[in-house]
């Protein structure tokens, strides 16, 4: 296996493998297990890789007056065991966002796969060590980041002992304008850091040009929220796709997958067990035919020869090989010229 990819649980995600696609839940459980259980159900069949929550509690998140914002989005540790569960049920991996040690803790003793790091996250040494520790593979979202931010924490990470390392650019507006996204800093931070870079959308929830562009540019993560109600008021439903709307974007990203998986050498398709196969059509491009009558002994010109489908005779790329050359046969309109009628 490449150094560029590794497991999480059963999926090797990274370089050269299909793009790992994850459903972010966040606040959009709204404090109710029932809607939690129901956002692992409607992710799984939305065709995501992952499904992944947040453990915060508000106070341990932010000072006052902040903390009040997140009491709303709290996760309560004692669900873990029942969500994982549910994953588990519906063949889709489990992940969440630890935001302060003890969420780590609870993580870990749930065996979860993998870490992810939030953007807000990424500059809290103190927190990326101890995740770092665990040695998970760790998932690093990198909004409001300069490169040597992003730099910095990946070499925090690796001081610990831990290389597995995937790397999320991302924008923290919500929603960001086209214009913010920045989509080439996929290939910048790929150059600089030397691991698999995926990306974090926060794009309008019916958008799915940034997520695709991200995947033309080798991004090998993209995350995306996921509600079962843009009007469900959590912090994060309205800026959240409809799991229609998530289904469609994965269905897409496999399409996509599968456009970009060819040699990159440019030929036809050879499909002979469908209606149409390139290697026959080529047989129906032009070749040259007689825009009139032409008798045996004139010599041809340009003027006296046309081109039409399908490839009967000689084509029009060796068009000068037989201009001014006699004619041995006579040759009826629109019927092809015949390398036969024409004089060496």
């Amino acid at each position: 296996m490449s150094a560029q990819s590794f497991r999480i649980s059963n999926r090797k995600v990274g370089d050269g493998q299909p793009v790992f696609i994850i459903a972010e839940v966040s606040a959009n459980h709204r404090g109710k297990i029932e809607t939690a259980l129901s956002a692992i159900d409607a992710a799984a069949a939305a065709g995501a890789d992952a499904v992944k929550f947040q453990h915060l509690i508000h106070d341990k998140i932010a000072a006052e007056p902040l903390s009040a914002f997140y009491t709303s989005a709290e996760l309560p540790y004692e669900w873990t065991p029942q969500l994982i569960a549910r994953a588990k049920e519906r063949n889709i991996l489990f992940l969440s966002t630890p935001f302060d040690l003890e969420a780590v803790d609870v993580l870990e003793a749930a065996d979860v796969p993998a870490f992810k790091v939030a953007s807000y996250e990424m500059t809290d040494d103190v927190l990326l060590r101890y995740i770092a520790k665990k040695g998970k593979p760790v998932i690093l979202s990198t909004g409001m980041a300069y490169l040597e931010e992003v730099a910095h924490a990946v070499d925090v990470i690796k001081k610990e002992g831990n290389s597995k390392i995937i790397v999320l650019h991302c924008v923290s507006l919500y929603p960001p304008k086209p214009e913010d996204l920045n989509l080439k800093a996929i290939g910048t931070m790929r150059r600089e850091l030397e691991l698999p870079i995926g990306y974090s959308d926060h794009s309008a929830p019916e958008s799915n040009a940034a997520a695709l562009g991200a995947v033309a540019l080798g991004a090998c993560v993209i995350e995306r929220h996921i509600t079962d109600s843009q009007e469900g008021g959590s912090n994060d439903d309205e800026n959240s796709m409809t799991a229609a709307q998530f289904k469609r974007m994965a269905e897409e990203i496999r399409a996509l997958e599968a456009a970009l998986s060819g040699s990159g050498v440019k030929e036809p398709v050879s499909a002979p067990d469908r209606a149409v196969d390139e290697m026959k059509e080529r047989g129906t491009r032009r070749s040259l035919y007689a825009a009139r009558d032409i008798r045996a002994g004139e010599i041809l010109t340009e003027d006296m020869m046309i081109t039409l489908r399908p490839v009967r005779g000689v084509e029009p790329k060796d068009l000068g090989q037989v201009v001014g050359k006699k004619v041995l046969h006579a040759i009826p309109a629109r019927s092809a010229i015949l390398r036969k009628d024409v004089e060496a």
